[in-house]
């Protein structure tokens, strides 16, 4: 497969001016000052290859050199040393509406930025009628931009910026673009980019789209590439990351725990999973479940602190990392009273059909916060287990899987108290007739 990207040893370092001596009056009053700058180093040292036809995602922290980077490949910036290639035409989906005239109607815009786009006239009105329903601006495609809210000006940015024919496609961004109906439709877009083969490099801080949509990831810190592979081992290593910083103050505390212990555990330690059982019609003792079996899993967690606003989620993964399913208690309506530390809560997810082909997955539960999202303790491959389809005449017992490491040390039952959830059921994404329950 050939190098549709190629990036060797790109530094960029930009001088930031430390005096105020930019205005006329400070160099009449100043005539002999020097002016004086500081480096900043925006991308250090990078280098990596992205092959024709992959999606590429680059995450990491606001300033760690993302938007940076995605600039010097779209030829705005300059690198200060290192060599970029590009095989091939580029269109950066950067800054979107960048070139809008408030005064024009959203279909003159369509012509002025599709010539810019290097769209023919004759072109543009061939697609326009295209370009105004994807858009979902029909209705007002004679109406001047001034007075399009920023949702109508974003969906009518994006929709241009897509008819670019370009085998490279640079975006900064773009998966935060209208409302939920209009993202399904940008989702949908990107897959058909994958079919036809396209080259996608996206900055991005959502990291489900990153697992829904890249074949591979980089992670950026400090201008530098720390974790460079597939898209869900690099998303898991950020949230991991992010884990230890938050628990970095806590290291010293016996409630905290560390992440290094295992390297797919991760958070604050202010609630910890005691325990986390799956149970169903296993075919044998390991971790090897039916087709259309009924299963249930049982969670048991403890609170180290006091925490308010505790919401517990869990997500089904292929074994390549694909998300296919998630749900969490605040979605379902199920009301998690405030815990005290010593407190211990079970609960029980049940799924009256398991409805996953066969193959190899893996389970991840969270305890999070419902109002500040941190984590409290993410475990990921909490659960691995396989799915297959029933054997003629075959039935199998309700057993338990492997539970999870890291078991809470005992105490006696006059120092706990168990919290009881009240809530309701719901349907999640993916199974048939599921719902949290009180276990």
């Amino acid at each position: 497969m050939s190098c549709a990207i190629s990036v060797r040893n790109v530094v960029k370092r930009f001088r930031i001016p430390v005096d105020r001596s930019s205005t006329l009056k400070y160099r009449v009053t100043h005539p002999v000052s020097t002016a004086r700058y500081r480096e900043l180093l925006a991308v250090d040292d990078v280098s990596f290859e992205v092959p024709e036809g992959q999606f590429l995602g680059i995450i990491g922290a606001n300033g760690s050199g993302k938007s940076t980077l995605l600039k010097i490949l779209a030829g705005i910036y300059r690198p200060t040393s290192g060599t970029v290639v590009l095989n091939g035409a580029v269109s950066p989906f950067l800054e979107l509406g960048v070139g809008f005239n408030p005064e024009l109607t959203a279909r003159e815009n369509v012509f002025v930025n599709g010539a810019i786009l290097g769209l023919s006239r004759p072109e543009l009105q061939r697609r326009m009628e295209g370009i105004l329903h994807f858009a979902e601006l029909a209705d007002f495609a004679d109406q001047k931009l001034k007075n399009f809210s920023s949702g109508m000006q974003v969906r009518l940015a994006f929709t241009v910026a897509i008819q670019a024919d370009a085998a490279i496609l640079l975006m900064d961004e773009v998966l935060a673009v209208g409302d939920v109906r209009f993202q399904a439709k940008c989702f949908e877009t990107f897959a058909r980019y994958k079919r036809e083969g396209r080259t996608v490099v996206l900055v991005t801080h959502d990291l489900a789209g990153v697992d829904m949509h890249c074949d591979h990831a980089l992670l950026f810190d400090h201008g530098r590439i720390v974790a460079s592979g597939g898209a869900n081992d690099v998303t898991s290593t950020y949230r991991r990351r992010s884990g230890e910083d938050s628990a970095e103050s806590m290291a010293a505390d016996e409630t905290g725990f560390s992440t290094q212990e295992d390297s797919n555990r991760w958070g604050t330690g202010a609630v910890r999973f005691h325990e986390v059982v799956l149970e169903g019609s296993a075919v044998d003792q390991g971790r090897h479940f039916e087709t259309g079996s009924p299963l249930r899993l049982h969670l048991e967690l403890e609170a180290r602190e006091s925490v308010e606003d505790l919401v517990v989620g869990l997500a089904v993964r292929r074994s390549d990392g694909m998300l296919l399913s998630g749900t969490n208690t605040l979605v379902e309506r199920l009301r998690i009273p405030a815990m005290r530390a010593g407190d211990r809560l079970s609960l029980s997810y049940r799924v009256d059909r398991l409805v996953l082909l066969d193959g190899q997955y893996r389970l991840d539960v969270a305890a999070t916060s419902a109002t500040t999202s941190t984590n409290f303790d993410w475990t990921s491959s909490a659960v691995p287990a396989r799915s297959s389809s029933p054997a003629p005449g075959s039935s199998g017992p309700r057993i338990p899987s492997r539970r999870a490491a890291g078991r809470a040390a005992p105490a006696t039952e006059a120092a706990r108290r168990t919290v009881r959830a009240r809530g309701g059921q719901g349907a999640s994404a993916g199974c048939v007739q599921s719902s949290w329950l009180v276990a």
